[in-house]
């Protein structure tokens, strides 16, 4: 982890310098003279490599067969608060802290697609086993991703409710962020009443570092929208972020022949890659209240390094971890509530 902290040294000292610029910008997306509450809860997409388990042709000549193709919608809740920290060296500084969870849930059921043998291979590195055709093999998958953020957004002057041209760049971003990806996946195979085999393994992934980024607000009215827009009092905001993270991985797996009754073999290992993440959120805007509004959120995320299970095949090597990227998206309804008696936002400037 001591590479981790390095990480988050160097991108805040990056930050701080890119952040310099910003004196003369506005930041319509800030906290205004207050504290915001926001919680909110959509979906996610989540997209991890594929499970190569079962093997198709002989024992001594065999390929991966994919068992399960991961790329699956399921449930995303979020929330975070972010209050004025006041004026620093002229600059106007908001602090937050934001964190999101997602479930995402697949089953999937393959045969062997009249291959001569489906062929099975202990994870520890086993001799492989042969077995007849007929093997149909369930999948059943379970990842959870998760994440927190500690971040500061920096500005200069007063906010404004005006809108640009096209677009306005009105703060930058420094945080600090840990974020997981937890996978549980079992696989069972059986021949018509018969069980074969149980394979079950934990791969675990968390991913600490620090990013940088900026963002502002948008306006479509160049695409004849612009008009659409403000009747129905919607405004567009963007932010982008990117930064390095160590990524550490743990797996475990437990494999059992369950029709010949032989113990159980478990393995074991971990591994750290260094990862780039980077992200773009999308929000539309409606105030619906002095101090309330709601917001169509998007992120979409790419993360460089995943963990991909390389098993174990006939040459005896045992499974091993190795690495794969991703690309996500997690959509929300929020609602932004400001603490206080101080409206939410600014009131617009007289045209």
């Amino acid at each position: 982890m001591n590479r981790s902290l390095y990480l988050v040294a160097a991108v805040a000292l990056s930050s701080v310098s890119l952040a310099l610029p910003a004196a003369a910008q506005d930041m319509t997306t800030m906290t205004f003279n207050g504290t915001t509450i926001t919680l909110g809860g959509g979906f996610q997409f989540l997209s991890l490599p594929d499970i190569h388990f079962v093997g198709r042709g002989t024992p001594t000549d065999f390929r991966r067969q994919r068992n399960s193709d991961f790329g699956e919608y399921g449930g995303a809740a979020g929330g975070g608060i972010e209050t004025a920290l006041g004026y620093w060296g002229g600059y106007r500084v908001t602090g937050g802290i934001k964190g999101f969870w997602a479930s995402v849930e697949d089953s999937e059921r393959r045969g062997c697609n009249g291959s001569p043998f489906c062929v099975i291979a202990d994870p520890s590195g086993i001799d492989p086993i042969a077995y007849g055709p007929s093997l149909l093999t369930k999948t059943d998958r379970d990842a959870d991703y998760w994440g927190g953020a500690v971040e500061l957004k920096f500005a200069g002057g007063e906010p404004v409710q005006v809108k640009p041209n096209l677009y306005r760049n009105d703060y930058f971003i420094i945080g600090a962020d840990v974020r997981g990806i937890d996978q549980d996946n079992r696989l069972r195979g059986h021949d018509g009443g018969l069980d074969v085999f149980t394979y079950n393994e934990t791969l675990d992934t968390t991913y600490t570092g620090g990013y940088i980024g900026f963002g502002g607000e948008y306006s479509l009215g160049f695409l004849g929208t612009g008009g659409f827009m403000d009747r129905l009092g919607l405004r567009s905001f963007v932010s982008a972020r990117a930064g390095l993270y160590n990524a550490d991985t743990d797996y475990d797996g437990r494999f059992t022949l369950d029709f010949a009754g032989l113990p159980q073999t478990r393995i074991s290992q971990s591994n750290d890659e260094l990862a780039f993440i980077a992200s773009i959120s999308l929000e539309t805007r409606k105030q619906i209240g002095p101090r309330t509004s709601l917001s169509l959120w998007t992120d979409y995320e790419y993360i460089s390094s995943v963990p991909k299970m390389r098993y174990a095949d006939d040459s005896g090597r045992p499974t091993r971890i190795e690495d794969d990227d991703a690309l996500l998206s997690r959509t929300m309804l929020r609602l932004n509530v400001g603490l206080g008696s101080s409206n939410l936002y600014p009131t617009a400037p007289p045209q």
